[in-house]
């Protein structure tokens, strides 16, 4: 089926795995962004980002060799540690939470760069690329990588489905968790699991130091335009999708990293949301201003 999709496409077939891989990733991520944004944990996210350098780097040293799939998962494991770091930080250790997240994100960003810098002087000639995990790389996206991403997006949407309403509550109204008899840390631990699903997948395309912008731009846009969480994920998700085809296809004509387009255009969609939304956006909050002191 993937292939079918392929070669629909009106673009070359490198380009049209690069379009349809960012379109997957950006719709993953403008779908669990939510669960950040809303809870006040971006920074949080960008952290658990930073932190799959560390990981991509102690699985290449484990194996040897840059399997994407082992990559993957030392990027999963080191995401997971970097966000029980700052819980650890934060209840045991008794920091604030933005010192918590400052602590982990310069430690793990720092740990991650010794060791790719570590390996780039060791000789290993299969090393080559592993820095693109910085800023992100599509050069190299394959079928198995989009099939990789649609399976654990579906996994990402089928929980945020069954799940929507506890998570819901914990943006909205944490307490409300309590009641009906779900333990907060449940639901703590589902919502970083799809945090740290969504990082993983954008780590490769959009890299490590700007992931956080996918999944925070696509959900400030659409928080503009709708203040429903059942109309705001999936327009997240949608804008987040069209900026990741669109971020592919100009990237490769321009001859640019995918990742910082893709970012570039997420943001100048959120700023345009931000200025001219038909009801929140700064000029609708001025003419209703003008009008009120009118009357």
């Amino acid at each position: 089926m993937i292939e079918a999709v392929l070669a629909g496409l009106p673009l070359s077939y490198p380009d049209a795995v690069v379009v349809v891989g960012t379109a997957v990733v950006g719709f993953v991520a403008g779908i669990l962004g939510p669960l950040a944004v809303l809870r006040r944990r971006s920074m949080f996210g960008d952290a658990m980002s930073h932190g799959t350098l560390a990981g991509v780097a102690v699985a290449f040293l484990a194996t040897g060799a840059k399997v994407p799939e082992v990559l993957l998962l030392g990027a999963t494991a080191s995401a997971a540690l970097a966000a029980f770091a700052m819980i650890a930080l934060e209840r045991v250790g008794r920091l604030r939470p933005d010192a918590a997240i400052g602590v982990v994100l310069s430690v793990s960003l720092s740990l991650g760069i010794v060791l790719i810098t570590h390996i780039a002087a060791s000789g290993n000639s299969s090393q080559a690329g592993l820095t693109n995990y910085l800023l992100g790389q599509t050069a190299g996206m394959s079928e198995r990588d989009i099939v990789v991403a649609l399976v654990l997006g579906a996994v990402g949407l089928v929980v945020v489905t069954v799940g929507f309403r506890l998570l819901r509550s914990a943006a909205f109204d944490p307490g409300f968790t309590s009641v009906a008899g779900v333990p907060t840390w449940v639901v703590d631990a589902v919502g970083t699991g799809l945090l740290a699903l969504a990082v993983v997948l954008g780590v490769r395309t959009v890299g490590a130091i700007l992931m956080v912008a996918l999944l925070v731009a696509p959900v400030v846009a659409a928080r503009q335009v709708t203040k429903r969480l059942s109309a705001l994920v999936p327009l997240s998700g949608a804008l987040g999708a069209a900026c990741g085809a669109l971020g592919g296809v100009l990237s490769g004509r321009a001859e640019l990293p995918a990742g910082p387009v893709i970012v570039l255009l997420a943001t100048g969609v959120a700023l345009l949301s931000v200025v001219f939304a038909p009801r929140r956006g700064v000029l609708a909050r001025i003419r209703r201003g003008r009008t009120e002191r009118a009357t």
